[in-house]
């Protein structure tokens, strides 16, 4: 699979924070606050165009952004864009600093198709589905989106999450969103890939502190240095970043250390990165449906938090042997200790270690050729990781903690992969149009040596393995206008915690490990047909449409069965996603960008299951019945307004459709009514001083993003309520950012 790279005029929209209503709170009335000081910005930016001629920039030739392609396999490697035969988006890093999203998810949320959910009641902890498939850092969902830095795999070796918080979101150069199942990225990679590049030095010296203020507490500081000497290159971050939260008892500490050096020379290009965190979230978690119409920020559970602590050094090196050949290699060493504790009204409070040592690298080769007048590109490679897992449960009561689970985990993957991309013929169609082939290929192999350290049962050595297939066919009529096609498959092996938990016989006490009982889970097989069209009809406008068809077999859910206290995972046979997606963007010389997406996307079952609920008993699952938490329609856009070069006003719009509730797989109960969010920004820059506000959900809508089914363990005979998290209300942030 290949990914693509924008070097592109920003698109400074907001992210997108969602909003809810209920009392006025002091984060509230510090966003009202500020309400004026943005509508300053806007008068002042407006007014700055009645300036004198002679200040008046020069008005540039419209032009869309330039398009290169890069990193099959994570790995830096150009293809053309018009080789691609699927569906990328990319943001630019120059977004993250505009925009100042809070997570990686927040800023993705502008892409047709992406929608987040909070279960965790965590700004710092959001789920996002993409194409009906999941990346989150909560256990117990269908994950199947792979999410990678600097070529190395962060989804977690227990139960393939993604802790978003850990991802140095400030010191990405630029993210890129690959859709539909990848067999170059690799397993888990079903609905897509989110790949992720931190930045590096450059010839011109930086030293850039930045301070932030806003609702609820928010404090963000931040000191960036970097530079180079050739042949050497340097980049170092630091941040933290506090927040007291709009809930009560939900307050998060985010502290990150950054680190890469290079070194170019002649084709020779190698850096090495490191990174630290430590980060304590609380989590404020749903509320019942009573209590949530009373007030929204309360906290029914409160002492819930999360506090991970990670190491992690990359090493990256690309080396080119002589005319055709190119070789590029990275290696790693992870190691992520974590601490999880949630309060349980109901049963004793549950208590969680982990320990991951985390190992591997992944080499790639490159040969670039013509072949009887064919242009072909060929890459093979191959990927070995390492992992230790450890991990400790315990039960809390009356000032008692009693070891409940105590299992270890030692996995090795193997992966191998090529594929193969041809020009097969030129003005074959019209003249200046070219007919694209790519054939690929990966054979993945995945063991799980599981050991029950307290002497129970132990599901001993498990392993899983599958070849994936690729085929993809361009057909581009112009540099305007290109059609494309692709089938692909892929595979998800199950988990540490999910095959520790895989039967009613072997309840996770929450969201911990089990018992490792027999008989296995099946791995999750995904086949994807992916059809779509990029257009440049005009100098000023850019269109985008995909289709797209995934058939999976044996998706592995969580249930939570009434009356048990935790949950299991089991297969649930076929399953289909399926959807559309558009996207508009355009330019109006350098003073007015804008955008608007559409996604429709269907996640149903396809075959008849029985389900465990927290509704009473058992669920009885028909075809076509939708997925929990994932909308089928999402609309939106954005606007960004350029009176000055020095000066930028924008505006983002949102609206998600209605969403069925967690437990509530056959489609019975209320669902999740739909909502929309609204975000305003103003930024300015005077000489080396940037100054900037974003107002989120500035109409103040009161509307939630996660709903689930749980006892009330507050009420008379722990009745089956509705739980629903609320969305955060309005908000402001603003700050001040000086580059020496």
């Amino acid at each position: 699979m290949t990914t693509v790279a924008h070097s592109t005029r920003a698109w400074p929209f907001l992210g997108a924070s969602p909003g809810a209503g209920g009392r006025l709170r002091p984060g509230r009335a510090a966003a009202r606050a500020l309400l004026p000081v943005g509508l300053l910005l806007l008068a002042s930016a407006t007014s700055a165009q009645q300036t004198s001629e002679e200040e008046k920039p020069e008005a540039p030739a419209v032009r869309l952004p330039e398009i290169s392609v890069t990193g099959p396999a994570r790995l830096p490697e150009a293809l053309p864009r018009s080789w691609v035969p699927n569906s990328v988006d990319i943001v630019p890093g120059v977004e993250i600093g505009r925009t100042q999203p809070t997570e990686l998810p927040e800023l993705l949320r502008r892409l047709p198709g992406v929608t987040l959910q909070d279960e965790q009641g965590s700004p710092r902890q959001p789920d996002l589905t993409l194409r009906g498939f999941t990346v989150s850092p909560v256990s117990g969902v269908p994950q199947g989106i792979s999410v990678f830095l600097d070529g190395v795999r962060l989804n977690e070796p227990t139960v393939e999450e993604v802790n978003f918080d850990l991802i140095p979101l400030g010191d990405i150069d630029r993210v890129e969103v690959i859709r539909g199942a990848s067999v170059l990225f690799g397993r888990n990679t079903l609905g897509g890939a989110i790949n992720l590049i931190t930045r590096r030095g450059q010839e011109v010296f930086e030293l850039t502190p930045e301070v932030s203020a806003g609702s609820f507490g928010r404090r963000d500081y931040t000191l960036r240095l970097g530079g180079a000497r050739r042949p050497f290159d340097y980049y170092l971050s630091l941040g933290e970043s506090l927040e007291d939260g709009w809930r009560d008892f939900s307050a998060s500490r985010v502290s990150h250390v950054f680190g890469k050096l290079g070194f170019r020379l002649g084709g020779t290009d190698v850096t090495l990165s490191y990174q630290y965190s430590d980060d304590r979230i609380h989590q404020a978690g749903s509320l019942p449906e009573r209590l949530l119409r009373v007030d929204r920020s309360l906290n029914f559970t409160p002492g819930d938090f999360f506090a991970p602590g990670l190491h992690l050094a990359i090493l990256n090196a690309r080396q080119p042997l002589g005319e055709h050949w190119t070789l590029d290699a990275n290696a790693f060493v992870r190691s992520l200790q974590s601490e999880q504790f949630n309060v349980n009204l109901i049963g004793a409070n549950s208590r969680l270690f982990n320990d991951v040592l985390s190992t591997g690298g992944t080499f790639q080769a490159t040969h670039r050729a013509t072949f009887g007048g064919h242009d072909n590109v060929l890459i093979v490679g191959a990927e070995y990781s390492h992992h230790d897992v450890g991990s400790r449960t315990f039960l809390e009561a009356d000032g008692l903690r009693t070891l409940q689970a105590d299992l270890g985990d030692t996995q090795h993957a193997v992966g191998a992969f090529v594929q193969d991309s041809v020009i097969l013929a030129r003005d074959l169609l019209v003249r200046g149009s070219t007919v694209v082939l790519t054939l690929a290929g990966r054979w993945d192999w995945l063991q799980h040596t599981i050991d029950d350290r307290l002497g129970g049962p132990s599901a001993g050595v498990d392993a899983f393995q599958r070849f994936n297939p690729r085929a993809g066919l361009n057909v581009n009529l112009s540099d305007r206008v290109g059609f494309y096609g692709s089938y692909s498959e892929n595979f998800r092996a199950p988990a540490f915690l999910e095959l520790t938990c895989a039967g009613p016989g072997a309840v996770c006490p929450g969201l911990q490990v089990g018992t490792a009982p027999d008989p296995t889970l099946r791995p999750v097989v995904a086949r994807t047909w992916e059809v779509g069209a990029r257009t440049r009809p005009l100098d000023w406008l850019e269109a985008n449409v995909s289709g797209f068809w995934t058939d999976v077999e044996d998706d592995i859910f969580s249930v939570s069965p009434t009356g048990i206290l935790g949950l299991f995972f089991q297969n649930v046979g076929r399953t289909r996603r399926r959807g559309v997606e558009v996207g508009l963007r355009g330019w109006a010389g350098d003073r007015v960008e804008a955008y608007t997406n559409y996604a429709f996307t269907q996640a149903t079952f396809e075959q008849r299951a029985e389900l465990a609920t927290p509704l009473g008993g058992s669920e009885t699952v028909r075809p076509g019945n939708l997925f929990s938490l994932s909308p089928e329609h999402r609309v939106n856009a954005g606007l960004a307004y350029h009176p000055r070069r020095w000066a930028t006003l924008s505006l983002d719009f949102g609206w998600v459709g209605r969403q069925f509730l967690r437990g509530d797989e056959a489609n019975r109960q209320p669902p999740l009514a739909g909502y929309t969010f609204v975000n305003l920004g103003a930024s300015a820059t005077w000489r080396k001083l940037t100054g900037f506000v974003r107002l989120q959900n500035v109409l103040d809508q009161a509307y939630e993003t996660f709903g689930t089914f749980a006892p009330n363990g507050r009420v008379a005979g722990t009745p089956i309520e509705r739980f629903l998290t609320p969305a955060a209300p309005i908000s402001a942030i603003a700050g001040l950012q000086y580059a020496f």
